[in-house]
């Protein structure tokens, strides 16, 4: 009996994608155990985290995106001093942004959201180089572990009944300062290297930037919605769209793990292996989705206050398989160097979202703003699609010619 348990286990300790879903169900765990507290405390914990990853993901460089894209030669051999300083300014940067995010939300607190920000751009760094070089489990395991610092820390507030909001934060902050810790003593070699070796004369910085361009943008779709509902209905309605929104997005992991898996894919047939990447990913998301609607059926049940959150996560779902079918397909074309496309589908997609949750926050609260956001996210992968088609088709043209031309030389020889 105990080995038929341990096996499954064991199994499941060896998976990345596993490891990733552990994480991201720790951080469910969490966000269920925080309808504890009233929904105004509530709102002001998720406006001051919201700010914080706002930040990490507007100041952050997206060095994850953009390692794997160059590869493990460009990080063991190439990238020199100059770009270590580089990634490590993304650490005062996004503290700098959190604290404004945070006020700009008048819900969250500034000093709190600017210290998770710095630790967890401070964790990214590290955990970047992991995956760059192929330690994807490794650098999973450590973020799932750390991952269940933070509902452990929630539970114990509960049990001594703790409602205050800016307690919860601290304990949320320590889990991020002790995740940072932990993968910079794991994945912080390479890391060292840099500071030993001198920069290449091309940094790669266009690349870089054009990658951060489109990360950039696609933070204000993906969380300009809660910052502008803080702004105009209030940490209530905040605190209940915020939870079928984090809801949703657990059923997009699988789409993270194919998309990063995408992005350093660099070996013949990667255009074959992409659909299967894509397929699964999206038959998860699908599945998931079910299951995640239950939890906020049970939720409403369960809780008072939070009954919306059905009826928002009903809405939000083929927000979720738009999402998915957008990692996926964008990390294709940004692994065969389509940057600049990828930003410009990115930023269009921003200045709509910008207008259109703020109108639809101020008109029609959170329905409106869940509505929005799908018809933002199905925009955006359909494009995406088409874009990547047509790159497709002009890079596979050319070899076919040069093939036909080899067949001809061959044959007259």
């Amino acid at each position: 009996m105990s080995r038929s348990l341990s096996e499954p286990l064991r199994r499941a300790a060896g998976s990345a994608t596993l490891m990733y879903l552990s994480a991201l169900a720790m951080s469910g765990i969490a966000i269920l155990l925080s309808v504890a507290l009233p929904p105004a405390e509530r709102g002001l914990l998720v406006a001051t985290t919201t700010s914080a990853t706002i930040g990490v993901a507007v100041g952050g460089l997206s060095l994850e995106t953009f390692l794997l894209a160059q590869g493990g030669q460009w990080l063991n051999g190439a990238a020199g001093r100059r770009s270590l300083v580089i990634y490590v300014a993304t650490v005062p940067l996004t503290a700098v942004l959190a604290w404004a995010f945070a006020h700009y939300s008048e819900e969250g607190t500034p000093g709190i959201a600017a210290a998770g920000a710095a630790c967890i751009a401070a964790s990214n760094i590290p955990a970047a180089a992991g995956l760059t070089l192929g330690q994807f489990l490794s650098v999973y395991r450590y973020r799932a572990v750390f991952a269940t610092v933070a509902p452990a820390l929630y539970a114990v507030l509960i049990l001594v009944s703790v409602k205050d909001a800016q307690l919860w934060l601290l304990a949320w902050l320590g889990c991020q300062a002790l995740m940072a810790l932990a993968l910079w003593a794991k994945h912080g070699r390479p890391l060292a290297r840099m500071a030993r070796r001198a920069s290449p004369p091309k940094e790669r910085l266009d690349r870089l930037g054009l990658t951060h361009t489109g990360a950039v943008a696609q933070v204000f779709t993906y969380r300009f919605d809660q910052l502008a509902l803080a702004r105009y209905q209030g940490p209530d309605v905040l605190a209940v769209y915020s939870l079928a929104v984090a809801a949703i997005e657990f059923t997009q992991a699988g789409a993270v793990v194919a998309a990063q898996r995408t992005l350093g894919d660099h070996e013949d047939g990667s255009d074959q292996r992409l659909f299967g990447l894509l397929r699964r990913a999206v038959y998860l998301a699908v599945g998931m989705g079910v299951l995640v609607l239950v939890g906020l059926a049970g939720i409403g049940v369960l809780t008072s206050g939070y009954t919306a959150a059905l009826l928002l996560g009903l809405i939000l779902v083929p927000r979720s398989i738009a999402v998915t079918i957008g990692k996926v397909l964008s990390a294709r074309l940004v692994n065969l160097g389509g940057e600049r496309a990828t930003a410009t589908i990115a930023v269009g997609t921003a200045l709509v979202a910008v207008v259109g949750y703020s109108l639809a926050a101020q008109r029609f609260g959170a329905l409106g703003v869940a509505a929005i956001s799908v018809v933002l996210f199905s925009l955006h992968s359909t494009v995406t699609a088409l874009v990547l088609r047509t790159r497709s088709r002009v890079q596979i043209e050319p070899d076919s010619e040069a093939h036909s031309m080899d067949s001809k030389v061959g044959t007259s020889a």
